[in-house]
């Protein structure tokens, strides 16, 4: 499976816009295309364009949370894909539409994707799984044997009338099996990468040989990151399992350091415009 990033916090190209957010084109080895999230608006559409990348010519697109940062570019998309005749699902998981929020009950501002999306035809609402074509899997989990980052306690979702606690039901991650080799896709792991490998390494039977993933370990809305003690614990426990990690956006540069330390050649961080072959 060949990662290009289509949009990232952070470029080192002046010919690519980086915003809060994150947009993945993975090419599988037998010709297939998906896109995986959308950034926070249109600018992935422009850096597709410079990379080369035509990505109305997804055979599927994935939200990986209904948070605007990943589905806020999910319009433009919609529209790109109208204008050129296509008709490409895009696989969204229950309640990707509900009102979600960052801050506190008192003082908070929207996160959360334009409701009306959710009648687009092109919309596929899925449950807990779902295998969408021959070797990709789609799989929320509500495990949580390990920690998820500190700075979900900032995230909302109305219920019963109130802002409260985010459960993430609406995250969905994605299983992708080629060649013999395992690869997990995941968005900002809010339900803790851990957790969510747990159940990645459950339906795939085995170890996975990667993980493309946010970790969310900073919180640009608060102004803070994950604790550093926390973050090293994170990386001896992602050391521990034979797995090769790519990851970005909520990621943060602060705690990649830290992960580097641990993990060494192990880990990657993408920019925009940055490509890799697993």
């Amino acid at each position: 499976m060949r990662v290009t990033v289509l949009m990232e916090n952070s470029t080192p190209s002046s010919r690519l816009a980086a915003r809060h957010g994150l947009s993945l084109w993975l090419e599988l080895e037998d010709g297939r295309r998906v896109l995986f999230d959308m950034g926070p608006d249109e600018a992935f559409l422009a850096n597709a364009h410079v990379l080369g990348v035509d990505v109305t010519a997804a055979d599927a697109a994935v939200l990986s949370h209904g948070h605007y940062d990943h589905g806020g570019g999910l319009p433009a998309f919609l529209d790109a894909c109208g204008r050129a005749g296509r008709e490409v699902p895009v696989y969204v998981r229950d309640h990707a539409f509900d009102e979600h929020a960052s801050g506190t009950p008192e003082r908070h501002h929207a996160i959360g994707l334009d409701p009306a999306l959710a009648a687009n035809p092109c919309v596929v609402t899925v449950g807990e799984r779902r295998e969408i074509a021959p070797g990709l899997t789609l799989f929320s989990t509500m495990r949580r044997e390990h920690p998820a980052a500190r700075s979900n306690l900032r995230l909302m979702e109305r219920r019963d009338g109130s802002l409260a606690p985010d459960r993430f039901l609406h995250e969905q991650s994605l299983l992708v099996r080629e060649g013999g080799r395992t690869f997990l896709v995941s968005g900002c792991s809010h339900g803790g990468i851990l957790n969510i490998m747990d159940a990645a390494e459950e339906l795939a039977g085995g170890a996975l040989d990667a993980v493309v993933a946010g970790f969310h370990l900073m919180d640009p809305s608060g102004g803070a990151v994950e604790d550093p003690a926390l973050t090293r614990e994170l990386a001896a426990a992602l050391a521990a399992r034979p797995t090769r990690y790519l990851t970005f956006h909520c990621t943060g540069t602060d705690a990649f350091s830290l992960l580097r330390d641990e993990l060494g050649e192990r880990v990657r961080y993408l920019h925009v415009g940055s490509r890799a072959e697993l």
